[in-house]
């Protein structure tokens, strides 16, 4: 080929490199869309996509997100991954702008970037708000394009998602480290028990024990338990309650956390529990966290023991407690002091004061409520004195005492105290007094009855003398009469008189003794004031003869009936009598009456003595009261037969008063007597007279027993004149000696003897068969009826009190079967 050929070759060559060239050039510079290539007479059209395609692919399978912007910052492209981070469409991300997808710590600085992006580059990290809401956390990186291509903004959007969730599982993990240490220290330094239990079930699925998974070093200091750790309940405390093993189990199945207090028996302690489960539903693991209270269980028995007793002894004591809140004017208070103001003890709640004060006396109010302010203003201590008045209860006395709280700058804030119920001490206080004064009128009474007793000792001799004196004198005479039968009859008339005289002085005094000690009885029965009045007016008439006073009688023209006891209401009458002679004077004048007023027996007498002044009337009636001696005439006797005969008048269901119109006036006395009305008397029939004597009496063989020489004497030699055999002896042996030897029909026998006494003899006569029928006499100076029934008891058939009347003695005799 010649060199002109080759060189054209070479020529088209380089032209069609220069074009290949400015074709390769104008399509990296955007000028060209499309090429057309001709190959054997067929040309194809190659378009910018085409071209671009690898790129394209290769920006849209970036795990990066891709976005070309306008000036103005809305999408004109966006790559897959951009499309799939925000969760949008394509189609609906171009045109919108990308601020409206772009969150930044600055709000306002997005225009920053996009003005960096548009000359240079940019980078900033924000988060991507997706279609549902989400944040994205990214780095936004903006480069600048060229203007000519159509966009200004180039910006590449890195997803930092997996880049913090490492980061948060690697703070995370770290967290975990941390806790684990933390627990790790505090599972080791606790003074709890702790540990984590699993439970075993039977085949039936019942809880039926649990094994220590893990145990933390108090543990054992908690339970009791040594090398729990991987050991069952069971294997180290066979009978553990059941109810451990049920509460376990709920909380495992159930998941609900368990807080308790019990008492595990089997290792002697009680502990405060606190059990919830570990993992998901199907765990049966169970965490517990315990105490050891055992001691604090026997602490809180011992202050309850001590609280109930304090409660116990407050309550004894009657002492309420109280605090009260000078600040909201309340008051707190403890059952006691509820109880002590009326309130229900089981309703302690706060209460103004007012509440209170309203409980309190009216006198009484203003007091507390002064005590009150003056503690709070210039004291600390408050105690005060008032009564509690509630309705329908007694006052009661307290005494409150309080102590003032203060605050840092002085002012008064609160008052705790106590309330005691001095009720009880002021009732004794009173009671004291009362009893002082009592005492002082009883030592006052005690001088009078001294000196009363003094007189009526004084008395009593001189009564005892009275007759004792003509007694002497008669038995002197009788000494020296010249067998003057007329003579001896007066002598020995007037010594019998002077001894009954004596027989009722000394009968008034053991009637006293009884009514002294309410051994008097009556002996009752429907009787007839004619014959009790017959019988008393018998009685005083030689009393009343010696004085040669007169005495007038009216009896009642019809029958008058009683209930009562006849010899005791014969006594009042005699004693009535008696006392109206005493204190007559001589040759003067008594009044006697017996009538009927409407359903009532009235019994008066009256007489012209000296009188009564009206301070005595009041007094005449009691116990050796007597009038003033120096006002009559010697004779003041001993101050019991009216006190006696008003008894005795009481005991009849009657009255007796006193009447006298003044000093030297004469005196009436009235026994009133209940009649029974409508009573009508049975026919008369044979009241048994008296047995009398026609003809010769029965002669007995007697056996006197009495260590009483000069009674003993006596009583023999009247029982010889009266025609009996008889045999003297000087104790009880000697008179069981002779009523073996002498076999008498009769005993009589002292009470109170030497060696034997009457009581035994009377028992001993009793066991001995030869001695069976023998009639025992009783014959002592002890006439009180439980002396007679004593006599009975012992064996004896009869009871005569000394000194001995021929009448009994002859009545007796005659009465012998």
């Amino acid at each position: 080929m010649d060199d002109a050929l080759l060189q054209a070759q070479i020529d088209e060559l380089r032209r069609r490199l220069l074009e290949a060239e400015n074709t390769i050039e104008a399509i990296r510079g955007g000028e060209v869309d499309a090429f057309v290539v001709t190959e054997g007479g067929t040309q194809r059209i190659y378009t910018l996509q085409g071209a671009d395609r690898p790129y394209r692919l290769l920006v849209e399978q970036m795990q990066q997100g891709a976005v070309t912007l306008t000036d103005r910052g809305d999408i004109a492209y966006c790559n897959r991954r951009f499309s799939e981070l925000l969760d949008f469409p394509h189609h609906r991300l171009i045109g919108t702008p990308l601020a409206d997808f772009v969150i930044l710590e600055q709000p306002h600085s997005f225009p920053a970037l996009l003005e960096a992006g548009r000359t240079s580059s940019a980078q900033t990290e924000a988060e991507l708000v997706a279609s549902d809401g989400t944040h994205i956390p990214v780095i936004l990186t903006f480069n600048a394009l060229d203007p000519e291509s159509g966009v200004a903004i180039g910006v590449l959007i890195t997803d930092l998602t997996s880049q913090h969730s490492h980061e948060r599982l690697r703070e995370t993990t770290e967290q975990l480290r941390i806790n684990e240490e933390r627990y790790r220290t505090l599972f080791q330094s606790i003074d709890e028990g702790f540990c984590v239990l699993e439970m075993i079930y039977d085949d039936q699925g019942r809880c039926c024990d649990y094994r220590f998974l893990e145990v933390n070093p108090a543990f054992e200091k908690q339970s009791g338990l040594s090398n729990a750790l991987g050991r069952t309940i069971r294997e180290m405390v066979p009978d553990i309650e059941e109810t451990w093993l049920q509460i376990y189990g709920e909380v495992a199945e159930s998941g609900i956390p368990k807080r308790f207090v019990n008492e595990a028996e089997k290792l002697s302690r009680w502990f405060n529990v606190y059990a919830f489960r570990l993992g998901g539903t199907h765990s049966r693991r169970v965490a517990i966290l315990f105490t050891d209270i055992t001691q604090q269980r026997a602490a809180e028995i011992q202050l309850k023991f001590a609280r109930s007793r304090l409660e116990s002894t407050l309550h004894a004591a009657e002492i309420g407690t109280w605090e009260f809140d000078l600040i909201s004017q309340s008051v707190s208070a403890d059952a006691n002091l509820a109880r002590i103001f009326g309130f229900s003890p089981n309703d302690t709640d706060e209460r103004p004061l007012s509440a209170y004060l309203a409980m309190i006396h009216p006198n009484d109010r203003g007091t507390v409520s002064d005590a009150i302010s003056a503690a709070m203003d210039s004291g600390d201590r408050l105690e005060v004195s008032y009564r509690i008045s509630v309705g329908g209860r007694p006052d009661r006395h307290v005494v409150a005492r309080g102590r003032v709280d203060r605050d840092d700058t002085g002012r008064a804030v609160r008052m705790p105290g106590v309330v005691i119920d001095v009720t009880a001490q002021r009732l004794a206080e009173e009671s004291l007094r009362e009893s002082e004064r009592n005492l002082r009128c009883i030592a006052e009474s005690l001088e009078e009855a001294d000196r009363r007793k003094d007189q009526f000792l004084a008395t009593l001799a001189h009564e005892l003398r009275n007759p004792l004196a003509p007694i002497k004198s008669a038995a002197q005479m009788m000494q020296a009469v010249d067998e003057d039968p007329e003579q001896l009859r007066e002598l020995s008339a007037l010594v019998n008189r002077q001894a009954d005289q004596m027989v009722r002085l000394i009968d008034d005094l053991l009637d006293v003794s009884r009514i002294s000690r309410g051994k008097i009885k009556l002996r009752t029965a429907t009787v007839d004031l004619w014959d009790v009045v017959a019988v008393a007016l018998e009685s005083a008439a030689p009393f009343i003869d010696d004085s040669k006073q007169q005495l007038h009688v009216q009896n009642a023209k019809e029958a008058l009936f009683v209930t009562g006891d006849a010899a005791r209401l014969t006594q009042v009458i005699v004693n009535l009598l008696n006392n109206a002679a005493k204190y007559t004077p001589a040759a003067g004048e008594i009044w006697f009456r017996v009538e009927r007023v409407e359903n009532e027996a009235w019994i008066t007498v009256r007489d012209n003595g000296i009188g009564l002044e009206k301070s005595s009337l009041n007094k005449i009636f009691e116990m050796f009261e007597q009038v003033d001696v120096s006002k009559e005439r010697g004779q003041s006797g001993l101050g019991i037969g009216l006190s006696l005969a008003k008894t005795l008048v009481d005991l009849h269901g009657g009255t007796i008063v006193a009447e006298s119109p003044g000093v030297n006036q004469g005196c009436r006395f009235i026994v009133k007597l209940p009649l029974l009305v409508g009573y009508t008397p049975p026919e008369e029939i044979d009241s048994g007279q008296p047995v009398t004597t026609n003809g010769e009496s029965p002669k007995y063989r007697i056996l006197v027993v009495d260590d009483a020489r000069g009674i003993r004497y006596v009583l023999s030699r009247m029982l010889v004149k009266m025609g009996h055999s008889v045999v003297e002896a000087i104790d009880g042996e000697d008179g069981y000696r002779k009523a073996i030897e002498y076999l008498p029909d009769i005993v009589f026998s002292d009470i109170s003897m030497p060696n034997m006494n009457g009581h035994e003899l009377a028992q001993k006569i009793r066991q001995t068969e030869t001695l069976q029928n023998i009639r025992l006499v009783a014959l002592t100076g002890f006439g009180q009826d439980a002396d007679r029934q004593n006599a009975i008891e012992s064996g004896f058939d009869e009871h005569i009190v000394k000194p001995v009347d021929i009448k009994v003695v002859e009545r007796l005799l005659h009465s012998n079967p």
